[in-house]
């Protein structure tokens, strides 16, 4: 008889493979813990001084903020603007309601659409499962018959939810009362914890504020889960 070798599994052997486990866990809880909200922003930019001169980019300046009156009353308006005061302090702008040099008015809003299994907006009659019929979709005065595989409809099974979702941002001079800087940020996706996709949305509307590198652009924040 051959005899076979056998590596014994020694209490070192089992703890450290214990840990391996362990830290591999924690590596895709960690993976897990995180999404990827996508948004995709456009931003037009005309800093101006009122004058021939080139326009000055403020690195920092004083802002009060401008609110139309449908959402005087608009609990998600207000919500909205602490969020961009938070979100401009670290860039060098701050509120100040005496001294102020600009007018920001901020909106978000969010609806709901029916996508599909992969979470792609549907503009057509919703289809979910494929049916065989005997005969053709459309039958002419000359009758004709086949066996063929046509797209139907199932009632009593919604297709799942998703939500597009919008943060527009407009900054004004005071001084020209014209429009220097409106960017707005857009995004679908089957979360509806509007919050915490409009603030990763915020970020994203802002990013390369006051003078980002680009007019159209992808940008992807991580936020958890």
């Amino acid at each position: 008889m051959k005899s076979q070798m056998s590596v014994p599994f020694t209490p070192y052997f089992r703890w450290a493979f214990l840990i391996a486990i362990a830290l591999s866990g924690l590596l895709l809880s960690g993976c897990n813990s995180m999404r990827i909200v996508e948004s995709q922003v456009q931003t037009n930019v005309q800093w101006s001084t009122g004058s021939t001169a080139p326009a000055a980019v403020p690195a920092k300046a004083h802002f009060r903020l401008d609110r139309l009156p449908a959402d005087v009353n608009n609990l998600q308006a207000g919500w909205a603007e602490l969020e961009l005061e938070a979100a401009l302090a670290p860039l060098g702008w701050t509120r100040n309601d005496v001294e102020a040099q600009y007018t920001i008015w901020i909106g978000v809003r969010a609806a709901e659409f029916i996508a599909d299994p992969w979470g792609q907006r549907i503009r057509s009659p919703w289809v979910n499962h494929f049916s065989v019929r005997i005969g053709t979709p459309y039958r002419p005065r000359s009758a004709g018959w086949g066996m063929g595989i046509y797209p139907s409809t199932r009632a009593g099974f919604p297709p799942p939810s998703g939500y597009a979702q919008e943060v527009s941002i407009i900054i004004r001079d005071l001084k020209t009362s014209n429009v220097v800087y409106q960017t707005k940020a857009s995004h679908e996706g089957p979360w509806a914890d509007h919050p915490s996709i409009w603030r990763a949305m915020i970020a994203a509307a802002l990013q390369g504020f006051p003078q980002p590198t680009a007019a159209n652009r992808r940008v992807d924040i991580s936020i958890p889960q």
